[in-house]
């Protein structure tokens, strides 16, 4: 079926994983896409668009002059207060001011928050287009810098209202959070999201010192909220996939393998692997848990994650030039306390797109004595306590940032070649920026740090 301007009314009607196009290589149209082809301005009325780092001129370009464009980004000028202002704009570029509005959501004070959610809401005539992934809207993460995205259509009807579902109030609940104005998130209204499969995870800043957020929407944020999903995904809160019964830590069974790759690490140790392990396996009840239950579940060995993350080797032979490696984030301190950084996890990553660097933030997750089913987390969460949380034992969770994903489950890993595996949802292969296979740092790799 196609929309009244000639468009297909639904181009991703059940939902799809993409890579970015990259500069200078064969783009295959089945598993990558350019930041124009998803946009298809010439048919877009509406644009609601979030970022960490904006090029607002380039940026402006993929629109035309009419569309009105709402920007939720990152404050640079403050970290505090929330409201819409006029973009801001280089002198080249002074038009854009008229056609985005800014909008800054809620910083709590004390200590140093950011924005980091890279979603869209693309309004056209007949249809919704949701997007969310890595990818900040500037040049070089759509040509030089590997990310992934998440695309799916929705039907729109603006004389009609549909009734909501999780996936909906979800996203009502995230944009709220994000400060989004309210007439935006009243079009939510007019879209059926009844073929909405997947599950937003989402973070928001919550302070610190005393200094606590006015506006906490989601009933859950980070691992907490992971954890939930994937209970709900096995029909069994108290079971999860690891089949665990919380009385009795002995019937617990770890079989989940999980590779997070990202271009940012922070300041972890294992017992914060050991929480988001057990979360991963739809384990809600594990916030309320003293850390020694929490150790009689799984202990040190059986943590099985996979940090996948760019060596300095990776940076210096990047095709595109070793000033890639500014995108990937890890201080030398951090990696320097040998007693709390989990160095014996990281992995190296395999591009796809030889010689690029992944600047995607993805987590896949395979469970049971096959490995062949699990879940894939695709959207703006590094693998750290910043994005995913920290827990605190007689306290609320702490994040840091803001911060949007969404979960595919029921996904099913078969075997592509002798090292590598392949991955499909919905009956559709999920291409990742980078082959999955676990290849563990050797002696001799050393991660790239950040200047």
């Amino acid at each position: 079926m196609d929309s009244d301007d000639g468009r297909p009314l639904l181009r991703f009607p059940h939902g799809a994983v993409r890579a970015t196009e990259m500069l200078g290589v064969d783009n295959d149209p089945e598993e990558t896409i350019s930041l124009a082809d998803i946009l298809e301005a010439a048919s877009l009325n509406q644009a609601l668009v979030t970022s960490f780092l904006v090029d607002d001129g380039w940026l402006a370009g993929h629109f035309r002059d009419t569309t009105p464009v709402t920007l939720v980004t990152h404050n640079s000028s403050s970290n505090s207060g929330r409201g819409s202002s006029p973009a801001h704009t280089t002198a080249s570029h002074g038009s854009t001011s008229r056609r985005f509005r800014r909008v800054h959501p809620e910083f709590p004070k004390g200590g140093f928050q950011i924005m980091h959610s890279k979603i869209m809401l693309l309004f056209y005539a007949r249809s919704l287009r949701f997007v969310v992934g890595s990818a900040n809207l500037v040049p070089d993460d759509w040509s030089v810098m590997q990310n992934s995205l998440f695309v799916q259509d929705f039907r729109l009807d603006r004389r009609a209202v549909f009734p909501g579902n999780e996936f909906s109030f979800s996203l009502a609940y995230a944009l709220h959070d994000l400060s989004v104005p309210a007439e935006i998130v009243a079009l939510l209204n007019n879209v059926d999201f009844s073929a909405a499969r997947i599950r937003i995870v989402t973070s928001v800043p919550t302070g610190g010192g005393g200094n606590v957020r006015h506006n906490m929407n989601m009933p859950s944020y980070g691992m907490e909220r992971l954890a939930e999903v994937v209970a709900d995904a096995v029909g069994d809160s108290a079971a999860g996939l690891g089949g665990a019964d919380l009385k009795a830590p002995a019937g617990f069974q770890p079989t989940a393998r999980l590779l997070c790759v990202g271009s940012s690490l922070g300041q972890m140790d294992t017992k914060w692997l050991r929480d988001f392990y057990l979360c991963a396996h739809g384990l809600p009840d594990i916030p309320k848990t003293s850390l020694g239950a929490r150790e009689e579940l799984v202990s040190d060995d059986l943590i099985d994650i996979g940090i996948g993350f760019h060596t300095q080797e990776d940076v210096e032979k990047c095709r595109y030039g070793a000033q890639c490696g500014s995108y990937i984030m890890l201080s030398s301190q951090v990696y320097g306390d040998e007693k709390e950084f989990p160095r014996s996890s990281l992995c190296r990553i395999v591009p796809r797109v030889d010689g690029a660097l992944v600047h995607a933030k993805v987590i896949v997750a395979r469970f049971g004595e096959k490995q062949n089913r699990g879940w894939v987390y695709v959207g703006s969460h590094n693998f750290t306590p910043a994005a995913w949380g920290r827990l605190r034992v007689g306290h609320a969770t702490y994040f840091n940032n803001y911060e949007f994903g969404v979960v595919l489950l029921d996904t099913q890993y078969t075997r592509a070649t002798a090292e590598e595996t392949a991955v499909s949802w919905n009956s559709e292969n999920i291409p990742l920026p980078f082959r999955l296979v676990w290849q563990p740092y050797s002696r001799s790799d050393v991660p790239h740090f950040s200047k």
